[in-house]
């Protein structure tokens, strides 16, 4: 399911703040929310309260490479507003404001310079407006970024440099002004009406004035008569009616423009680039209500230069600062606010106060004549925020004595094979520390504290100076030394040190300037080179250095720029260096000799060559594909790492191919979705915003990665038979019912006997990290609790399942599309000062504690136990997810706890009992009321966060509980993942009922409108597209980052790829090709520049479809058997079945793989709401589809408690075996009659076999004998009185199962003795023979030699009892209803030729048999035969009447 799980990260910020060189600032209308782009890329969202004048740092949001050239505001929609970001390298993103989620990306050529908001006339959602590096002014919406339309230009085509939007009075359109950078100012009308897609609209009027490259134009709102443009040498006011210039003011030396506005219709405020703003008062010609308006300037009338807008100190800026200018409307006129953010990541805001025109002359008759100064109302930054916090926020190496100023840490590394993190430092000294054990000092409270040697850093001295970049090369390829640590710095050395002694192995000093990025060459290189890495330098060198012999290989040092990225082609034995300027040269690794230089377009080809290359061998993950990272912008380490991580993951499980054997045929095929039996569950990624920052550290706990070791190390542990009996797998079931489906032999007889037929479970085995597991989902868990909630559980946490109270308000970030990400700031809390309740702790305690530390503790508090859960619907979801997916994975361990003592013993015991099973003792006692205390607690801190956390959290006092989203929920309903998808279907099951009937029908009708229709079930023919657009192919050179597989080629080629909708069904319909890899947090790493915007559009339509079906689906199971939720009567049950019967049904193809979670949600939603489906569905075909799915199920699946990731195939067929069971249950009748239909069917194709050339063991109902057996005994166990009812179909089918070969030498009741409980079947051995009495009163006599079945009436009413004779000659039948018994002989004909006959030779009248046992199918009559001609009609009171033959 995508390729990024179930993460959840949060950041360890460290003492100092990160920098923010603010290049655009937005404050949006409602005053609550400051926005500052930063040119490191980085976006920060800052609240902001205006009573107090108090702003707040809230989330940092990451993502972008480049600089950030401009925000607009995106519109509010379903509760929440938007932001629309821009950056200098063209990428677009739409951000959600509350919690920072990235929701829509786009990567284009257009590189915007200025994005305007607007909502235009009769339209719903705003339009952003964007102008750039292109001639025209582009139209997007805000919230899938599509380009609705653009205006061009038809004379003197141009860049359009600025614009401004104005809605004439008394017009129904709007009006465009934009002028060209060379001068031309245009004039579009623009209805929403004449709006046609991909149809330019052209200017209506143009006209030539005096301003080059205009950064601004505005029209002045106050009377849309004039036109103030600013340039950086002038600014300009011009007349709107003709573009006569009015009046022009040059900049002071030195200084340049950068923008203006009208403070009203006679001042205008303007700003340049020093950080200054003037306020000017027009002259007469420039006002509207003169009589001397638009004549020429007078001499001595110029503009009167009355105010200066400056900060309180004076400044030195280096980069020019960013400004937004914005009037408020208020009760009684107007707020006029300038906001300004610099390069400092200072934030000032000034409240213009109106001068009238009396203050005006008052200030005029001063001589000399002096300015007014306005200071700023606020000034705020990340450093003075965090200054103010104290205790200061929290870092990694904080717990180091002695260290009054630490240095920054300047590099970091995460070692999860040693659970290790190192840390190189500004002075030179690199330090490792035991990674859990440090997160857990900093955040959790615990004994920990208490001990001397926890945490205990190890310190390496070698480099003078910055540590630059630490590499661990095992970490990368196993080929290395695992000790080896390799350390680049700025005194120009590469340490190679013993990470175990502490020893440094080598130094290396080969390159004139200091390391930059240390890189590890791919596996398919030379020998020699294998042993090397790569190193790259500040003088423009690059060196590959082999560890091994301890010598330079190569030193690359011609090139005459910075490099920008090194890549590979080993076959070839070149090296590719590419640097700044555009320059490519390709260096011989072997001999050390440059083989040549390449520029423009074949050095774009040659780089492209090695991306194909990488992608075509799958070696992208180690170390060089993302090995441009360092050299661009250090964030974007973040999201390379994690991508690589995964890759690797999927590479090394592929290499080792757990082999397993589950099943009694021992094909070595392993089920288990392999790639991600080696992923770490803790991943630590240094952070910093600018390479002169200190590096933040952000953890990501990946879900599915800790319940696969927790759940691994388990399983480990237990022998076949405690996996069998714990119901995690039903091999001795299905060998049981396999070996009936096959012909008899005496091996499969003595196996059966043995019980070796139990399949083994072979669990994969990795690195044994047990302890240090145990720690992080300790950690997780103490975290994500609701502290304070429930008082008697947080006991139970803390002194039975080992959970630890968090120190600190933790802050959380989001990973949302494409990786990129939102990091909340320690400085924000997300409830208010006035809304935090008193202080509530034990009053010994407070006494003890400094102030900081009691507030800070109330503060976490607060945080946990309410706090967390208003912070926004996505992160409620992610962490109820993982919250309530680990808490059941500890629950079904065997009560597993997270004290590290506890767990040790109870390993121990597991295993002590595997070895001694017949010991039992008071221990052992004592053991199970232990873990049902543990269970107990378990199941609580569960039903806390599933079913009443909204309540509980709003009776503490939060009056904006988040509930989780539904559409996450239900994209995550098949997770790969058995625990979290079983925490999601909690989870939603929950949610939809709390909403109640009313809040599930405004859902129906959000989601209904993406249902997609069809006229026909299946697609016939070729597919057929809509729009006429072309089919694509998945691009071969993808390495698909949504694959659903991971463990085979075979099952990456399936599964991966970018499904591109089609239209199945008619023309005019939308198409029915859902997203196949459904994930909230999937990776777009496909949708780079040239991939067509369509190709994203469809793939969000897809997804939202998909999303739609299974939410409708769960809808429709739970509560669609109510009439008032619409799914009642009619069109919408039809079109969600009809949705599900396609998704089951459609064969595989590379549109929509055959395994794909949806399918499998689909499966699981047939069968969990079948009775709501079955009127629209063809029962048949779903059955047999569900059939051929399950058919393996016996050599694939383990039970449905089996936690650990299956392969696609496994998990599909384990799912529709649920299914199938499901639908029996709900609907018995229907599955048996279905069932016997097509067994009939089958049976004549049989007959027919050979004159239609059919394999017959090719069929549905051949190869699934043993599912269909399974269900059968199901049923017969669970659903005895329909049972009753179609005693001739379930016998047809049963026989159908059963190999005839076993019923030779042995009874009915031997080979299937759940069948014989049934007083109405009788099977002779001797005659070979078996009655079933059928309600309709016949009797179905088989005769199991000729392979044939006659119906004999015998009875008015339901046959209730058969019994042969013990010699086979006389068969007796008995029915209730009519009180009368029967005796039947069989004669066949002479010499046993011709059809045999079953004539009734006697009839008795019985006894009438009392209502009350009538009712009760337990209590029937029996027919017990004493002698050859004697038979006892046996009542359930035990009284019996003899009968004669």
């Amino acid at each position: 399911m995508g390729s990024l799980n179930l993460v959840v990260p949060l950041v360890m910020w460290g003492r100092e703040a990160p920098t923010h060189d603010i290049s655009c600032v937005l404050l949006t209308q409602d005053v609550q929310t400051i926005i500052t782009g930063s040119r490191d890329g980085q976006i920060c969202v800052w609240d902001f309260e205006p009573p107090k004048l108090k702003l707040t740092p809230r989330c940092l949001l990451v993502g972008h490479t480049a600089s950030i050239t401009c925000l607009a505001p995106g519109g509010d929609a379903r509760g929440t507003s938007f932001l629309v970001s821009s950056s200098e390298n063209g990428e677009m993103c739409t951000w959600d404001l509350r919690d920072g989620r990235c929701v829509e990306v786009l990567r284009s050529a257009n590189i915007h310079s200025s994005m305007k908001a607007y909502q235009m006339l009769n339209v719903e959602n705003i339009r952003l407006f964007c102008v750039g590096n292109y001639p025209e002014i582009l139209v997007y919406d805000p919230h899938t970024l599509d380009i609705l339309f653009s205006l061009a230009t038809r004379i003197h085509p141009d860049w359009i440099s600025a614009l401004h939007i104005l809605r004439p009075p008394r017009r129904n359109d709007e009006v465009v002004l934009g002028v060209t950078t060379g001068g031309w100012v245009k004039v579009w009308t623009v209805s929403e009406r004449e709006v046609r897609p991909r149809e330019p609209i052209f200017e209506h009027e143009s006209k030539m004035i005096r301003s080059l490259n205009a950064l601004c134009l505005v029209c002045c709102s106050y009377n849309q008569r004039t036109v103030l443009i600013v340039s950086q040498d002038d600014w300009q006011i011009y007349d709107a009616g003709d573009f006569s210039q009015l009046c022009k003011v040059l900049v002071p030396p030195g200084e340049r423009w950068m923008g203006g506005d009208f403070l009203s219709a006679d001042r205008v405020l303007v700003w340049n680039d020093m950080g200054r703003g003037y306020i000017y008062k027009l002259p007469t010609n420039c006002i509207v209500e003169s009589r001397v308006f638009h004549n020429k300037q007078a001499e001595n009338d110029n503009p009167v230069k009355y105010g200066v807008v400056q900060p309180s100190t004076e400044e030195k800026l280096v980069n020019a600062p960013a400004w937004q200018f914005l009037t408020i409307p208020v009760n009684n006129g107007a707020e006029k606010l300038l906001l300004r953010g610099d390069c400092e990541g200072q934030v000032m805001l000034w409240r213009l106060a109106d001068v009238s025109d009396n203050q005006l002359m008052q200030i005029k008759q001063v001589q000399p004549f002096k300015a007014l100064i306005f200071t700023p109302t606020l000034n705020c930054s990340m450093m003075k925020a965090w200054a103010a916090m104290t205790p200061p926020p929290i870092g990694v190496l904080d717990q180091l004595e002695g260290e009054k100023h630490p240095p920054r840490i300047t590099a970091s590394l995460f070692l999860p094979l040693q659970g290790r993190l190192a840390c190189g430092r500004d002075d030179g000294s690199i330090i490792l520390v035991p990674a859990t054990e440090t997160i857990m000092l900093h955040l959790l409270h615990g004994k920990h504290h208490h001990y001397h040697n926890w945490a205990q850093p190890m310190v390496l001295r070698g480099h003078q100076g910055r540590v630059n970049c630490l590499l661990y090369p095992h970490g990368e390829s196993p080929r290395y030394d695992m000790s080896h640590l390799v350390s680049g710095g700025i005194d120009f050395s590469i340490n190679v040190w013993d990470m175990y002694t502490g020893n440094l192995v080598h130094r290396f000093v080969v390159q004139a300037g200091q390391i930059l990025q240390l890189l590890v060459p791919p596996p398919t290189c030379m020998p020699r080179i294998q042993n090397c890495i790569c190193s790259v330098s500040e003088d423009h060198s690059v060196a590959l250095l082999s560890i091994k012999e301890r010598k330079l290989v190569l030193l690359a040092s011609k090139h005459l720029y910075p490099v920008s990225t090194v890549k590979w082609r080993p076959e070839h034995d070149f090296l590719i260096v590419a640097t700044q300027d555009g320059s490519v040269y390709v260096w011989q690794m072997e001999t050390g000799h440059l083989d040549r230089v390449l520029q423009g377009v074949t050095a774009e080809e040659v780089l492209g060559a090695c991306d194909e290359h990488l992608a075509s061998t799958g070696a992208g993950g180690s170390g060089s594909g993302g090995s441009d990272a360092g050299l661009a912008n250090p964030a974007v380490h973040l999201f390379r790492g994690l991508r690589h991580r995964n890759l690797a993951a999927i590479r090394h499980a592929a290499q080792r191919g757990i082999q397993q054997v589950l099943g009694e045929q021992n094909n070595h095929q392993d089920i288990h979705d392999s790639s991600k039996m080696r992923t770490c569950p803790l991943m630590i990624q240094g952070l910093r915003t600018n390479k002169q920052d200190a590096n933040s550290h952000v953890l990501f706990f990946d879900i599915e990665a800790l319940i696969v070791q927790l759940l691994s190390d388990e399983y480990t542990l237990m022998s076949p038979g405690t996996l069998e009996a714990n119901d995690l797998i039903m091999s001795s079931q299905y060998h049981r019912m396999n070996v009936l489906t096959h012909p008899a032999s005496p091996e499969a007889a003595k196996k059966i006997a043995d019980g070796t037929g139990s399949g083994r479970v072979q669990i994969p085995r990795h690195f044994d990290v047990t302890a240090q597991t145990l720690q992080i989902g300790q950690m997780l868990m103490s975290l994500l609790h609701s502290w304070g909630l429930d008082p008697s559980l947080d006991q139970t946490c803390e002194h039975t399942l080992g959970l630890l109270r968090p120190r600190v308000p933790v802050s959380y970030g989001l990973i949302s599309k494409s990786g990129y990400m939102s990091l909340l700031m320690p400085t924000w809390h997300p409830v208010r000062e006035d809304d935090m309740p008193a202080i509530n702790l034990p009053p010994d305690l407070a006494a003890e504690l400094p102030p900081e530390m009691v507030t800070l503790e109330h503060r976490t508090q607060v945080f946990t136990g309410r706090g967390h859960w208003e912070v926004s619907p996505a992160l409620t979801t992610h962490h109820l997810l993982a919250l309530v997916s680990v808490a059941n994975t500890l629950q079904d361990m065997n009560a597993a706890t997270l004290i590290p003592e506890e767990e040790r013993r109870r390993k121990i015991h597991i295993q002590s009992s595997k070895s001694n099973q017949n010991s039992v003792s008071n221990h052992e006692d004592e053991f199970s009321k232990q873990q049902s205390v543990i269970k107990q607690g378990w199941s609580t801190l569960t039903a806390l966060h599933t079913v009443l956390l909204p309540d509980c959290v709003v009776a503490s006092g939060a009056t904006k509980y988040q509930p989780p989203m539904v559409e996450i929920l239900a994209r995550r309903w098949q997770d790969r993942c058995q625990e979290v998808r079983e925490a999601a279907q909690a989870l939603l099951k929950t949610e939809l009922t709390r909403m109640g009937p009313e809040g599930r029908q405004k859902l129906v009708e959000m989601w209904s409108p993406h249902l997609p229709t069809h006229t026909e079930p299946l697609p016939t023919g070729p597919t057929p597209y809509t729009n006429h657009e072309p089919p694509s192919t998945p691009r071969p050179d993808q390495p698909s980052s949504k694959s659903t597989a991971g463990n085979s080629p075979v099952h990456t080629a399936t599964n991966g790829g970018n499904a591109v909708s089609g239209n199945s069904g008619t023309n005019n319909e939308r198409p029915m090709e859902p997203h196949p890899h459904l994930d909230e947090d999937h990776y777009d790493e496909e949708m780079d520049g040239e991939t067509c915007r369509e190709l994203v559009a469809q793939s969000e339509g897809r997804k939202k479809q998909a999303t739609a079906i299974i939410l409708l689906g769960v809808i429709g199971a739970y509560h669609g058997q109510d009439s008032a939720e619409g799914f009642g009567l009619g069109n919408l049950a039809m079109q969600t079945s009809k949705a599900l019967a396609y998704l089951v049904l459609a064969p595989g193809s590379p549109k929509l793989p055959a395994h794909t979670p949806l399918r499998r949600a689909a499966i699981d939603l047939i069968g969990r709401g079948f009775p709501v489906w079955e009127p629209y569905l063809d029962v048949a075909k779903i059955l047999l589809a569900l059939l051929d799915l399950s058919a393996e199920t016996d050599r694939l699946a383990p039970s449905m408690k089996y936690g650990l990731p299956l392969i696609p195939e496994a998990d599909s067929c384990r799912t529709a075996s649920n299914a199938l069971t499901l639908i029996a249950e709900a609907k018995p009748p229907a599955f048996i009659t279905t069932m016997a239909r097509e067994v009939a069917r089958f049976n004549a194709l049989q007959q027919n076999a050979q004159s239609l050339q059919l394999n017959i063991h090719n069929t549905v109902l051949h190869r699934a004998k043993t599912e269909i057996l399974r269900v059968m005994e199901y049923l017969i166990v669970h659903k005895r009185c329909h049972i009753m009812d179609l005693m001739v179909e379930v016998m047809d089918i049963v026989l159908h199962c059963v190999d005839p070969g076993h019923l030779k030498s042995r009874g009915l009741n031997e080979v299937f003795p759940s069948i014989c409980g049934f007083p109405q079947v009788s099977h002779c051995p001797h005659t070979r023979r078996i009655a079933t009495g059928a309600k309709n009163g016949s009797i179905a006599m088989y005769e199991l030699r000729a392979s044939k079945c006659q119906m004999i009436p015998a009875h008015g009413a339901a046959v209730t009892a058969l019994s042969f004779s013990p010699d086979g000659k006389y068969l007796a039948s008995y029915s209730m209803g009519e009180n009368r018994l029967s005796f039947w002989q069989t004669s066949s004909g002479m010499f046993g030729l011709g059809a045999s006959q079953t004539k009734c030779t006697k009839t008795f009248s019985t006894v009438p048999v009392p209502d009350i046992v009538r009712m009760n199918p337990q209590r029937l009559p029996k027919l017990v035969w004493i002698s050859n001609k004697t038979v006892v009609h046996m009542m359930a009171d035990g009284t019996e009447h003899r009968f004669n033959a």
